[in-house]
């Protein structure tokens, strides 16, 4: 039976495959807030949100080939692009909000030779890229934390649905033609198809789920061919 609400990221058990370090916090609407990041960024050294690599390497390998350009949104302490760097996956470049998470990445990367791995401190809502630079933008959780104040998940805050836009008018952007956006969520079919249908953008929509007992999406959204020439990407 499909839930009839979206699903609020509060409960450790459902968040990730281990509970975290830290302590939740005691409203959904600190993890809209940069200092709250910062401050567990500093604590936390590694947390998966929506189970670890091992679940969904399966589809990522199906979709992201060795050759791809890739650009993480939202990398946290998550360890993602080391896991598609061991797959062959090296031509990364990750980003985040935090000053700490990104500073904390960079010395972890360094430290195991990864250094082909990018790390920039970004906002996801404003990305400092060229267009059609990447050929996959992937985010994991990271698209769900605009939702935590939305309201009725059938007619969201005009708040949360412009902040949603701005993040996936961003995506479409900085990609290649026929490059792919991948977002690994809690949000259901029927909560996301608005955003993802809106008729600016050009990609076709298709998902896959993973996990035990309950279910994270792996939404696939392909960018459609236009025949217009790519730039290079200035990091």
């Amino acid at each position: 039976m499909q839930e009839e609400s979206e699903p609020k990221l509060r409960n450790p058990e459902m968040e990730g495959s281990r509970k975290p370090t830290t302590e939740p916090p005691s409203t959904a609407l600190a993890y809209q807030d940069p200092h709250y990041w910062n401050e567990r960024f500093s604590k936390e050294e590694h947390y998966e949100w929506f189970k670890d690599y091992s679940h969904f390497r399966h589809l990522i390998q199906a979709h992201i080939p060795p050759t791809s350009s890739v650009l993480e949104l939202g990398c946290g302490n998550s360890q993602l692009c080391e896991e598609m760097y061991r797959d062959g996956i090296t031509e990364v470049t990750c980003t985040d909000l935090s000053a700490v998470a990104v500073e904390k990445m960079q010395k972890r990367l360094e430290a195991k030779g990864y250094k082909e791995i990018k790390v920039l401190e970004a906002d996801m809502l404003d990305l400092p890229f060229n267009d059609e630079c990447f050929d996959v933008v992937i985010e994991k959780g990271t698209m769900d934390v605009l939702f935590v104040n939305s309201g009725d998940p059938w007619n969201p805050r005009p708040e949360t649905v412009a902040q949603v836009k701005a993040m996936l008018e961003g995506v479409h952007r900085v990609l290649k033609l026929d490059g792919i956006f991948i977002s690994i969520s809690f949000g259901q079919p029927h909560f996301r198809r608005p955003l993802f249908d809106a008729p600016n953008f050009t990609w076709s929509v298709e998902w896959s789920t993973f996990g035990d007992g309950f279910h994270y999406f792996f939404y696939v959204l392909r960018k459609a061919s236009t025949g217009i020439f790519a730039l290079n990407c200035v990091l």
